[in-house]
């Protein structure tokens, strides 16, 4: 079992807001030097903690004002073919769930017909259920 205390936890969540934010500050804000910060985040990273830095795009200032999650009911048991569909730069995320369905993805179009034309793509590897975002919360 891997051992992090409230201090990792306040790294992370501080990270988690900002992943760009420097050593000395993240330091100055949990009351560590920028360095014994430096060391804890390599710490984190070496045990797989951190897996990787990523960035929050605003898709509605992109134009993609539609955000689609889509429940796909694959029909065969050989998934490669549609695994490479994830490739899609229309897919943001994909998840692999148990329950109804066997895949969840997140998707972002500027338009209904962009979905729509998706969704006919989809229709190669099976059956799906459409849930729109009406907004994001969190």
């Amino acid at each position: 079992m891997t051992i992090i205390d409230q201090t990792d936890i306040e790294i992370l969540k501080i990270l988690g807001q900002n992943s760009r934010i420097q050593w000395k500050e993240l330091g100055q804000r949990i009351h560590l030097t920028g360095q014994a910060v430096g060391n804890r985040i390599r710490r984190l990273e070496d045990l797989g903690i951190i897996e990787q830095y990523t960035i929050a795009i605003n898709r509605i200032k992109l134009g993609q004002v539609v955000t689609a999650f889509i429940t796909l009911f694959v029909q065969t048991a050989n998934h490669s073919g549609f695994q490479s569909l994830f490739q899609d730069e229309a897919i943001s995320e994909v998840h692999r769930v148990s329950g109804e369905g066997c895949y969840l993805l997140k998707t972002h179009f500027a338009s209904n017909e962009e979905l729509d034309m998706f969704l006919e793509r989809l229709l190669k590897y099976g059956n799906y259920r459409v849930n729109l975002s009406i907004g994001k919360l969190k």
